[in-house]
């Protein structure tokens, strides 16, 4: 039995799909099998697939296209480790990407999941820049309540976290923000950090969901902002839910967005649901901008 499961849902991504494979089957980490869930592709990514005789991939077929949420909960069903790593079918892991993961959450077991930064690439893998993403999980978890702060594509959880869910793990009535919406539960029972160095690729292009579902994706992650914060017991007025936003989307920054954070951060003295050094922290540096 693997100690990790690696999940790789594919649709239509012959393009950019044996890069992605190659690039976990080539891990300095050996112990993982690779699940991957083909979802009804009507080009050759299935051909592309069936060339490898690695007895570490199991290939699950969907009779159609079911869709990520559906792909990634039958790959957990079918998963035996005891860690879970995502990887999309058009990114590209660096070698050492597991082995830097799996070792930070053996030394740090409070942690239930681990993410990482990363460089964004293009089509044609030119680079532009790495990502600087949170790293501390105190701050990781205040800073849910604004935006989402961890790259699915990079992270590596614990199994025994996600069965605390009383629920699948990705929801179907989150679609197009279902990782955001995971990490809003997980944050509640478990920590989560960042590690601090790049190990993952991630493809820019125009067939992704945060281009093709730009619209339906902030939706559904501005649902996610309103659950975390009425689970502080806050529940915005029309006009500071409007404030709220202007901060989540860097509209606004001005003395009624201001005085809406001193809102947010009294109701945590009451509640005591973030570390509060961490919650002003990430406030303050929403209103700098």
């Amino acid at each position: 039995m693997a100690n990790l499961s690696v999940l790789m849902p594919v649709y239509n991504a012959s393009r950019f799909l044996e890069h992605a494979v190659e690039s976990i089957l080539q891990q300095s980490y050996t112990d993982f099998e690779l699940i991957v869930i083909n979802d009804g592709s009507t080009d050759n990514s299935l051909e592309i697939l069936e060339r490898y005789s690695d007895p570490r991939i199991k290939l699950i077929h969907n009779g159609t296209n079911c869709g990520i949420v559906s792909s990634l909960n039958c790959g957990l069903n079918a998963a035996s480790g005891a860690y879970i790593a995502r990887m999309d079918a058009d990114d590209y892991s660096l070698p050492e990407r597991f082995k830097a993961q799996i070792q930070f959450m053996d030394l740090h077991p409070d942690i239930g999941v681990c993410g990482t930064q990363y460089r964004i690439m293009d089509s044609h893998k030119f680079g532009g820049f790495n990502t600087a993403l949170p790293c501390d999980p105190d701050i990781i978890a205040c800073s849910l309540l604004i935006n989402c702060c961890l790259a699915h594509p990079t992270v590596v959880m614990r199994r025994r976290v996600l069965d605390q869910l009383h629920s699948s793990p990705y929801d179907s009535n989150y679609q197009h923000a279902e990782d955001y919406h995971l990490w809003a539960r997980l944050s509640a029972i478990t920590r989560i950090a960042n590690l601090n160095q790049c190990y993952l690729h991630y493809r820019y292009h125009d067939q992704q969901i945060s281009r093709t579902k730009s619209l339906e994706q902030i939706w559904q992650a501005d649902r996610i902002r309103l659950d975390l914060l009425q689970g502080m017991g806050l529940d915005p007025t029309a006009e500071e839910w409007a404030l709220h936003l202007n901060l989540c989307h860097m509209r606004s920054r001005g003395p009624s967005e201001r005085e809406w954070t001193r809102k947010i951060f009294f109701q945590n003295l009451l509640v005591r649901r973030y570390d509060q050094v961490a919650l002003m922290d990430v406030l303050n540096s929403v209103l700098r901008g």
